[in-house]
């Protein structure tokens, strides 16, 4: 008789030959034994079938492979397929393009026999592979505070805030706790996990959290076919969650269970709503118009307390998507005031108090909501305030170059005597003291400063060529003796800003790149970069990257990383540390013990010496 599994891990996928293998890896190497795979291929096009079938094969009673008839249009079929088909004591769920840390199974098993836990959650990283490994910012921990140490809930009630983690992939489930509660994935919507998960915190008679890294979550945000969570720009992708809230909001009201009821929807205007919010930027204003009115209706049916309890920000983009101000709302859900400090929105003062939007708020609701007089924005210095920079005019002219636009004034601050010069700066990003500079006019126009520069930019603007590939543009406005510098970006009336060539004088002769050709950010920002126009520069070009790519290139490159590897292997090694912490040592000041000390272990290995004295305070002074 074949040994039941501990787990079984469900491993869904669609058209997604090439990942498939090396996620079904993961769960082979697992460091628990007793691991069931199974995977469920949801009708797939491109050969998942067949490498799922492989892969059975290869690994008979450790992998099995379940076909769908038809494709299920989502991830709540094939995941119940696949709870139903498998076997083991626990139940996990893995994406075919994710992986699973190694020892996941094995720290989740043990939790749950350890607590008695129907569920056990652990925590999930976000790996973006878009941005180059080591960079900071690359791994982003899904919710890290809730994973900070290990817990156990008798219940939801003793911990709503779970209701941020509704990763159904990051967890591990008893089988008898699913098929006692008949849970199961909603089919045929998107976000299904966000149901089911909510629904098995309500019904678990405990729940667990480990502060172990369980699930690797790779993120590819620049790509052809986004995954699901990364379309957040379709309308019927936001009215699946809109859908999945309404029923998470009924299965708690049903409950009775209001205050969770309220955390969720406390979460929905923290998390779900900015998510999207933030995508809206570059979107037309009859896309906005559209999937802003969707937004509205949903909160609309939301209890008022829910934007007192928000955080301040969004509670404000929230409360303005029911008021109506769509500009308003955007602004609050894009500012940050520590990694987005660029302020949007126009700010009103009433009876001492600073309100977020143009309008006076309405009702108590309004007034509580909007105050955002704790912000400082009408006692800042200038150069804190950041206010936004909409380009309004970029074109070139018989080898000249036209830019306009306008700066947000918010509450005056700048007032209409003030005296006003500007000048805009291009700058390499890699080196940022090399900068071109261009006179700016300013001028008070309404509640904004508009400004307009015209130049030659091959005569202002002279990059090297070869190693400076990317400009930014920066416009320096100066107030009474005061400085606000502001990043130029697109914003409603910005005509496309993306595609105009600024023709330069590379410094390098005419073989370099010799225009600068724009583009805007993700985050909205104009910015430049360096390409070549003429035929003998594209030449040029093609052969230093052939030269760059070539063997020789790649092999001195491969050995200049490994020289610098082995030179911080041996600066930061054991032997490097004992030697320097001597050196220190012998430099102390030394009473006669110290000396005797020392004489003492003059005859002793430096691992012998290392380990008697901890300081210059250590046990050859006592």
């Amino acid at each position: 008789m074949a040994v039941r599994p501990d787990v079984s891990v469900v491993v869904i996928a669609y058209n997604d030959a090439r990942r498939l293998p090396r996620a079904v890896a993961s769960t082979l190497a697992q460091s628990l034994g007793g691991v069931e795979t199974v995977i469920v291929d949801d009708a797939s096009t491109d050969g998942t079938g067949e490498a799922a079938d492989r892969l059975a094969a290869a690994h008979p009673g450790r992998v099995r492979a379940v076909h769908l008839p038809a494709n299920s249009g989502g991830c709540g079929r094939p995941r119940n397929t696949g709870i139903e088909t498998s076997t083991g004591r626990y139940v996990m769920f893995l994406d075919s393009d994710d992986l699973l840390d190694r020892h996941a199974c094995l720290n989740l098993l043990a939790a749950a026999e350890d607590t008695g836990a129907d569920m056990v959650s652990g925590l999930c990283d976000r790996i973006f592979l878009d941005v180059p490994e080591g960079a900071k910012g690359r791994i982003r921990p899904w919710y890290p505070w809730l994973y900070r140490h290990s817990a156990v809930y008798e219940s939801l009630n003793e911990n709503p805030d779970l209701l941020y983690d509704t990763l159904s992939t990051n967890k591990a489930y008893r089988r008898g706790f699913l098929e006692e509660h008949g849970l199961r994935f909603v089919e045929r919507l998107h976000y299904e996990d966000l149901l089911f998960t909510a629904e098995a915190y309500l019904e678990a008679g405990r729940t667990a959290l480990i502060p172990h890294r369980v699930y690797n979550w790779l993120v590819k945000e620049r790509t052809r076919a986004p995954s699901i969570s990364n379309r957040r720009t379709e309308l019927a992708n936001f009215a699946d969650r809109l859908e999945i809230h309404r029923r998470i909001d009924m299965l708690f009201a049903l409950r009775g269970a209001y205050d969770l009821q309220r955390a969720k929807d406390v979460k929905f205007v923290n998390h779900d709503l900015v998510l999207y919010l933030r995508d809206l930027r570059d979107k037309a204003p009859a896309h906005q118009a559209r999937f802003l009115d969707l937004a509205a209706a949903y909160l609309a049916e939301l209890d008022p307390r829910v934007f007192e309890q928000a955080n301040p920000l969004p509670a404000i983009a929230a409360h303005l998507i029911r008021e109506g101000d769509h500009a308003g709302a955007l602004a609050a859900a894009e500012y940050d005031p520590v990694k987005r400090p660029e302020l949007r929105a126009r700010l009103v003062e009433r009876d001492g108090r600073v309100y977020w939007g143009a309008g006076r708020p309405r009702g108590t609701l309004g007034r509580r909501v909007l105050d955002v007089t704790a912000f400082g924005f009408h006692v800042r210095p200038l150069r804190e305030l950041r206010p936004a920079n909409t380009v309004t005019r970029l074109e070139t002219r018989g080898g000249r170059v036209l830019m306009a636009g306008y700066v947000l004034n918010p509450l005056e601050r700048i007032p209409r005597g003030a005296e006003l010069a500007g000048t805009l700066e291009f700058l390499d990003r890699r080196r940022r003291a090399r900068k071109g500079r261009i006179r700016a006019s300013v001028r008070h126009e309404g509640d904004r400063l508009t400004w307009r520069a015209e130049f030659d930019p091959a005569r202002k603007i002279r990059p090297f060529g070869f190693i400076d590939p990317v400009w930014d543009v920066r416009l320096r406005i100066r107030v009474d003796g005061e400085e606000v510098v502001t990043r130029l970006g697109e914003g409603r009336g910005s005509p496309s800003l993306g595609g105009v060539a600024l023709p330069v004088r590379p410094r390098l002769t005419r073989f370099a790149g010799d225009r600068l050709r724009s583009y805007v950010t993700e985050g909205g920002h104009l910015a430049f970069a360096l390409e070549t126009g003429s035929p003998w520069a594209r030449l040029t070009r093609a052969l230093a990257r052939r030269a760059a790519l070539s063997r020789p290139a790649r092999l001195a490159r491969r050995r200049a990383r490994s020289l610098d590897r082995a030179v911080r292997r041996t600066l930061t090694g054991r032997n490097t540390k004992i030697v320097v912490f001597n050196r220190v040592l012998s430099g102390c000041p030394s009473g006669p013990a110290w000396r005797s000390s020392r004489a003492s272990s003059a005859a002793t290995t430096p691992t012998t010496r290392s380990t008697s004295t901890g300081s210059c305070a250590g046990p050859g002074v006592r």
